[in-house]
């Protein structure tokens, strides 16, 4: 069987498990238990389209889960079907961010490319953000700059709460006009980001106000 599981789509599911257990767990209700995990089930059918038997088969069973011992399995069983980011090369991201005369390379030798909606990555010496993320089958690399918050937030992107920092992209609009920044609160760690994010929409969205000019 191919790989079908986007990043974000194992998010929900695992999030679906997670929150199942929490809400069974607290009430003694067989009514609600039951409505509870084929709520939870529902919704990890919901964020997949087109699937064939084969793999509505594999991701269904979410309300029979009952203990972490099966949770785990079930989650663990379905790491062969992730789709992956495309694993890019140190020559790749030079080539992405061919402007940028000191780039400073993440360690992508540590990088579980199954687990990521976007790469992204920071240059603390330069309070510089770095983003790359696959739009229309093809990888751009967008830049910007951070300034970590004082005080926990909401992540635009993943809508964790956590460590945030205001980033903000700038783009040129037009040739005639002045540079515009673009700022929102986005997880401080790209990796607890991608670990939370289940949509693309607000990625897709504050990205989008560069990769639509460009």
């Amino acid at each position: 069987m191919e790989q079908f599981i986007s990043n974000e789509q194992f998010n929900v599911i695992k999030s679906q498990i997670n929150g199942m257990q929490r809400q069974a767990g607290g009430t003694s209700d067989e009514g609600v238990k039951t409505a509870v995990k084929e709520a939870a089930e529902a919704k990890v059918h919901d964020v997949f389209d087109g699937l064939s038997e084969e793999q509505r088969n594999l991701i269904s069973g979410v309300s029979a889960l009952e203990t972490e011992e099966e949770r785990v399995k079930f989650l663990m069983d379905l790491t062969p079907y992730r789709k992956s980011f495309p694993e890019v090369t140190p020559a790749d991201l030079r080539g992405l961010f061919s402007k940028v005369k000191k780039l400073l390379i993440p360690d992508l030798s540590d990088i579980d490319f199954r687990a990521l909606t976007y790469l992204g990555w920071k240059d603390l010496g330069q309070s510089k953000q770095y983003f790359v993320y696959e739009k229309d089958g093809e990888l751009k690399g967008i830049q910007g700059r951070y300034v970590i918050s004082a005080r926990k937030g909401i992540c635009s992107i993943c809508n964790r709460y956590g460590d945030v920092a205001m980033t903000s992209i700038q783009n040129r609009p037009r040739e005639s006009e002045g540079l515009k920044s673009y700022g929102q609160y986005i997880c401080y760690d790209s990796k607890e980001c991608n670990q939370s994010i289940q949509d693309t929409a607000q990625l897709e969205r504050f990205l989008g106000q560069v990769f639509e000019r460009k």
